[in-house]
């Protein structure tokens, strides 16, 4: 929809004084804008009529609201949304199978596996409301083939865009809430398993997920690849904080082999914001 349109669509309701269709900066829509009516029984009569209709050739449902200033929306905690993302999901998970879970909090509209088989998937509602449900039922309380689902908001690039870039984006910011548990470990032998891994690290408090990846290290242009690199999300931050105390430094695998590393984890763009900061 372009403003002409959006404009075509609100004139019948009353004489607009002004038509804004916010847009991306290269031109396309980001899917919301405003209009300024005359009077106030003109918008009253536009939100009674167009709320909650399909509009456009996909038939989409509009939401047609009363504006507000963005302070006053921050301050009332109403951030609306109908999209989720998935990660954590095992192997074989398929698009059919994750709506059906979804589907006990609400109508889902669309639903897939990521393309690259990276374990993730997107979730579309019809409405906020029961994607909140879904959010709060589902974020680190539901497992599939013991794996803990783990749901948040989803962010398109583009939206990601217009509220900053680095450490302060909104992708950014969504990854440190969701992980903030989440530690990150380097130097594992290699002969240790994911089940050792986890009753080890299981000492400093309840684990919702655990990952282990080959750890390649680079020594005079030679790739080797002798230890593991490993990822667990704790289900507070306590036991991750625990872990770093208790593990970090340490031969708690046997020695002969390098300490541990151990430490939250980090986003790559907090990866880069740090390492640009210290280039200062």
């Amino acid at each position: 929809m372009d403003q002409s349109s959006l404009n075509n669509l609100f004139k019948e309701f009353g004489n607009i004084k002004s038509t804004k269709l916010e847009v991306f900066k290269d031109g396309t829509s980001r899917g919301f804008g405003y209009i300024q009516f005359e009077k106030q029984d003109s918008a009253k009569n536009a939100i009674t009529k167009l709320n909650g209709s399909l509009q456009g050739e996909k038939q989409q449902k509009i939401e047609v609201v009363i504006h507000s200033k963005k302070d006053d929306r921050e301050n009332t905690g109403d951030k609306q949304f109908t999209n989720l993302f998935v990660s954590n999901l095992p192997a074989g998970q398929t698009s059919d199978s994750l709506k059906a879970i979804f589907a006990e909090f609400g109508a889902v509209s669309s639903c897939e596996i990521n393309a690259k088989n990276n374990g993730t998937g997107f979730v579309s509602f019809s409405n906020h409301a029961d994607a909140q449900k879904a959010l709060e039922a589902l974020h680190m309380q539901r497992k599939i083939n013991d794996q803990v689902m783990i749901v948040s908001p989803h962010v398109y690039r583009k939206e990601n865009e217009l509220a900053g870039t680095g450490g302060n984006s909104q992708i950014a910011k969504n990854l440190n809430e969701v992980y903030k548990s989440n530690i990150f470990v380097k130097f594992i032998p290699k002969n240790v398993s994911k089940e050792e891994f986890q009753a080890r690290f299981s000492d400093a408090g309840k684990i919702a997920s655990v990952k282990l990846e080959e750890h390649k290290i680079n020594v005079n242009g030679e790739s080797f690849s002798n230890y593991q690199k490993g990822y667990v999300l704790f289900e507070d931050v306590q036991g991750a904080q625990k872990s770093i105390q208790k593990f970090h430094n340490s031969n708690t695998f046997g020695f002969g082999q390098r300490p541990l590393e151990v430490d939250f984890w980090k986003s790559k763009a907090d990866i880069q914001k740090s390492n640009d900061e210290k280039s200062i």
